[in-house]
């Protein structure tokens, strides 16, 4: 038997296309790439920053997505 949260979860992510999880990452991984390439001081840290953020949101919702998928099904 699921918990609330599982289920809030699983709706959740039933709800975002898994084109927009690719996203994510792929603006991520520009943004990164993007903050190394064009030095301005802060604001590459900043691009480098939220780059890493979106990887790592992105990757962690594909692989709740996977896992869930599998578990549940």
């Amino acid at each position: 038997m699921l918990n609330k949260h599982d289920e809030l979860l699983l709706k959740y992510l039933k709800l975002q296309p898994l084109w927009l999880l690719w996203i994510y990452v792929v603006l991520g991984v520009v943004a990164a790439i993007a903050g190394f390439v064009f030095e301005s001081g802060n604001l590459s840290k900043a691009v480098c920053l939220g780059g890493g953020f979106l990887i790592a949101l992105g990757a962690e919702k594909l692989v709740t997505r996977k896992i869930r998928n599998l578990h549940f099904l």
